[in-house]
């Protein structure tokens, strides 16, 4: 009996998660530039039960594990989201592979889908809430927000002086790259820069959440969810039972 605990418990414990995942999904179905994720579980026949106390590592049960399903790891979806027209000369889609760059304030280099910039009160353009978004020869110093962005990334000023040039990077593998809680990435290797894209001004990329195919993992991981309650249930009824049979002997 106690291997079945384990068993429903690792079920659990595996649907409760992708649960979390997916919630997290909806949530920021309109979050702009948003990358969703999914979760990739590991089945194991005899996944070993033990703990961590003060004596020591200990298994639990009978020794011999149980059958077990782990949540692996949580990836990150990379496919691109719609682009939308907002009319605003600071608003920047990528349209094509590849992330901006903004420095955030504790110094970390973040890369991003989000292009809804602004300018500081120093000029320099900004993803608010983060920091200064990096150019291919420093940070861009802009002024005005009366600014042409062209697709190869270059800013020039409305007189048609060149201004900067956004830098956009694209990793050789995304499976290097680290998600960050604000929903953006770092990297721990350095991150070329990409010519496989072209930026549209007055434009926004949307997340890459499809409604439609959460809402549907969403039924099926609270179904999930719920047989594994229902099962615990059952085993729970049925050890008190043989429980009280054995104290009537």
């Amino acid at each position: 009996m106690l291997a079945g605990y384990y068993t429903i418990a690792s079920g659990m414990m595996a649907s409760q998660k992708n649960l979390d995942t997916i919630g997290n999904n909806i949530l920021n179905a309109e979050t702009t530039g948003f990358r969703g994720q999914k979760v990739v579980y590991s089945a194991f026949e005899k996944e070993m039960i033990s703990v961590n106390d003060r004596s020591g590592s200990k298994v639990l049960g009978d020794g011999k594990g149980s059958p077990s399903v782990v949540v692996d790891s949580v990836e990150s979806l990379f496919q691109s989201g719609a682009i939308q027209a907002t009319g605003r000369g600071l608003d920047v889609a990528i349209n094509g592979e590849g992330f901006y760059n903004v420095t955030g304030e504790d110094g970390t280099t973040y890369m991003t889908r989000d292009g809804a910039f602004d300018l500081d009160t120093e000029g320099y353009l900004v993803l608010p809430g983060v920091g200064r978004v990096v150019g291919e020869s420093g940070y861009i110093k802009a002024e005005s927000s009366d600014v042409t962005i062209s697709s190869d990334g270059t800013v020039s000023s409305s007189a048609g002086v060149r201004i900067g040039k956004i830098k956009i990077t694209a990793p050789t593998d995304y499976s290097t790259l680290e998600r960050t809680a604000n929903g953006m990435f770092t990297s721990a290797n350095a991150v070329p820069v990409s010519n496989n894209f072209q930026l549209v001004q007055n434009s926004l990329e949307g997340s890459n959440v499809n409604l439609n195919v959460e809402l549907t993992s969403l039924v099926a991981a609270q179904r999930a969810f719920q047989s594994c309650s229902t099962a615990l249930s059952t085993i729970d009824s049925l050890n008190r039972k043989a429980a009280q049979q054995l104290a009537s002997i």
